[in-house]
Parts: structure tokens; sequence; C-alpha cells
């Protein structure tokens, strides 16, 4: 094996390590303890510490990266800051780790619209508007339906 295939090697044993939440066993936490982190990082958020928040979401991810909750929290912060990319790949995990969870895809579509992916946003929001229905969650359905409104009235 060359010196670029144990790289590679390297790098996909790391990454797997990474998305079974290897950093958080190396460092003793529990997703009990992380939770906590959770609380912390929506707090930093509500008082508007907008990099704190982002950077304690990150930290959550790469511990857990399979906890949707704190993918969702990424999402958000990443939206709120205006870090388009970065809230469309949180939710794109989202949608992957929680298929039938709305917010997943309403935020793919916030993101989508953002960088100007109408077309990527539409369909996003319609699913989120499924969803949430299945959901009974009258709050994202309510937003998901406003954006398709406005992005069909953008149509015209």
């Amino acid at each position: 094996m060359n010196q670029t295939e144990t790289a590679g090697s390297a790098n996909t044993a790391g990454e797997i390590a990474m998305a079974h939440g290897a950093i958080a066993t190396k460092l003793g936490l529990k997703s009990g303890d992380l939770n906590v982190g959770l609380h912390v990082a929506k707090g930093l958020l509500d008082r508007g510490s907008f990099g704190e928040a982002l950077r304690t979401y990150t930290a959550l991810v790469l511990c857990e990266p399979t906890n949707a909750e704190f993918q969702i929290g990424l999402s958000n912060c990443a939206l709120v800051m205006g870090e388009d990319s970065l809230c469309l790949h949180a939710a794109s995990a989202v949608v992957a780790l929680a298929p039938t969870d709305p917010r997943g895809y309403f935020l793919s579509g916030r993101a989508c619209l953002a960088l100007g992916q109408w077309v990527e946003a539409e369909e996003d929001f319609r699913d989120a508007l499924a969803h949430a229905k299945q959901a009974r969650n009258a709050l994202i359905a309510g937003q998901a339906e406003k954006l398709l409104a406005h992005i069909s009235a953008l149509k015209h």
C-alpha cells in the first residue's frame, strides 16, 4: 500500500470513527451528557451569542453526528447566521437521520431559498408540509405553506 492509499484509509477510518461518536467516547461523554450542551447552545442562540452557539452546536455534532436534534440545532443556527451552505448540509443530515421529521426538509428549503435554488426549495417545502401534516405540526405546516405561496408568487 502506498502513502496515498494509507492516507485515504486513515481518512476513511477517521470518518467512520467520527460517525460513530468516537470523539464523545474518547472524552467519556454519553448522549445524556451532551444534551446539556444542546440546552446551552439554544440559550446562547436565544441571547444572540451566535458565534458561541455555532461553536457549541458544531462540537455537539462532532461528538454525536447521528443525533438529529444536534444537526437541527446546527442547521438552524447556521441559517440565523447566514451560513446557508452549512445550514443545507446539516439539514440534509437531518433528512437522512430522521426522514419523517418535517424540520429537516423545512430547514433545507430555507437554505435552498437563501441560495437561490427555487426548485429545490419548493420541493423541500412540499415535503416539509406533507410530513408536518402527518406529524400534526401546525407551526411548520403553516410556515411551509407561506413559503410555498411566496415561491409561487415569484414564479408569476
